[in-house]
């Protein structure tokens, strides 16, 4: 009667430990599948911010902010991309989409809205089409961090005080990786323009 007792109690931890592996090994295998659909996907998302590379020489213009905009919007709701963000990169992403299209005295964060508000309307758009430059490299960045790829500051080799006011604006630290630049830079590193309008605030 012991021994069958004993047996019973064994089979059930036997069939419980069976049960657990499964169950790991399934979640496993799904976390998998999200990690290869999420870099999928963020490759998709940089090659259609391609119109704001950091090498750029102009400032983005309306017109290009629009499709951005559109094509950005498609990427996370109608292709359904934006369920595989992180909160840190879905926090940069609908700061950088908001800023797109929005009334200047409405963008992130408050401190270039008030800026822009101050400048003619042309000038202001032109500071715009600059500053969205720098805060697309921001979301790339957060993406490269997101799958491990990256451990510093992108292109800039400091960020101009509206970007930083952005990160904070989007919920993000300024003063953690990948925005805390390094302490050792290659020399030979390409420096980027962090400004192509030429009226951003050193």
């Amino acid at each position: 009667m012991v021994i069958t007792t004993w047996v019973q109690a064994a089979g059930t931890v036997l069939l419980g430990l069976v049960g657990l592996w499964f169950a790991h090994n399934y979640r496993r295998q799904i976390r998998l599948k999200l990690a290869e659909r999420q870099v999928e996907s963020y490759v998709r998302l940089w090659a259609l911010t391609a119109p704001a590379a950091p090498f750029r020489a102009t400032p983005l213009e309306p017109g290009e902010l629009k499709k951005l905009y559109d094509d950005m919007g498609k990427w996370y709701f109608d292709d359904g991309d934006g369920i595989l963000t992180s909160s840190a990169a879905r926090d940069l992403f609908i700061g950088v989409h908001g800023n797109l299209v929005c009334p200047v005295g409405e963008m992130k964060p408050a401190v270039l809205a008030a800026q822009l508000a101050a400048l003619p309307p042309a000038d202001a758009e032109r500071r715009r089409g600059c500053a969205i430059i720098r805060q697309i490299s921001l979301l790339r960045t957060q993406l490269k961090k997101d799958l491990a790829m990256h451990f510093g500051v992108g292109y800039y080799t400091d960020l101009q005080p509206d970007d930083r006011a952005f990160l904070v604006s989007c919920g993000l630290s300024p003063r953690r990786r990948p925005w805390r630049p390094r302490r050792l830079r290659p020399a030979d590193r390409p420096r980027v323009d962090s400004c192509v309008c030429g009226a951003c605030p050193s």
